[in-house]
C-alpha cells in the first residue's frame, strides 16, 4: 500500500511540473506559429513556443535564432520525439554565443509576436513568424544512456 501511495505521489508531482515562465503573470495567449501565419497582421500577442534550434546568426544589434517548432510538454519543454511544425525566428537583443546556442539544442521562448518574414530554407522561400524574446530557456543537452559495457576485472576503452 505504501508503494502505491508513493507512486501516486510521484505521478501527481510530475503532473504539476511548472515551466520557466508564468503564463498567467505574463498574459500569454495560446497561439501557434501556424495561427500567426494565418493572421500575419495580428501582432503584439505574448506567446510561449518551443522547439529545436536550426540556425543562429549574430547581427550588429541582436541575435536571430531560427527554430523548428515542437509541441510543448509538461513544464513547457519541447517534445523531442514529436514531428516538427513550422519554423519561427526569435530576435534577442543580447549576443548569444553559437557555441552554446548551437543547432540541435532545444529552447522555449516567451516572446511577443512581431509579424512574419519570408526567409529561404535552401532555395525554398518560407514564411517565418517573428518573436521578440522576453525570455529564453535553453534546455540542457541530454546525454545518451545507450552505452552498455560488460567486463570482468579489467576493461579497455578506445
Amino acid at each position: 500500500m505504501k508503494r502505491i501511495a508513493c507512486m501516486l505521489m510521484i505521478i501527481l508531482l510530475a503532473g504539476c511540473a511548472s515551466g520557466p515562465f508564468d503564463r498567467k503573470a505574463e498574459n500569454v495567449v495560446e497561439r501557434t506559429p501556424e495561427q500567426v501565419l494565418a493572421e500575419p497582421a495580428r501582432t503584439g500577442d505574448r506567446v510561449i513556443w518551443g522547439g529545436r534550434i536550426v540556425g543562429i546568426v549574430n547581427r550588429e544589434n541582436r541575435t536571430e535564432i531560427e527554430v523548428l517548432s515542437l509541441p510543448l510538454r509538461a513544464g513547457d519543454r519541447p517534445r523531442r520525439d514529436a514531428d516538427g511544425g513550422r519554423r519561427f525566428v526569435v530576435y534577442d537583443a543580447r549576443f548569444l554565443d553559437p557555441v552554446n546556442w548551437s543547432p540541435g539544442r532545444f529552447i522555449t521562448v516567451l516572446g511577443t509576436v512581431r509579424g512574419v518574414e519570408s526567409r529561404s530554407v535552401g532555395a525554398f522561400p518560407l514564411d517565418h513568424p517573428i518573436l521578440a524574446a522576453d525570455g529564453i530557456e535553453l534546455w540542457p543537452e541530454e546525454t545518451s544512456s545507450s552505452q552498455v559495457s560488460f567486463g570482468v576485472g579489467m576493461g579497455v576503452s578506445f
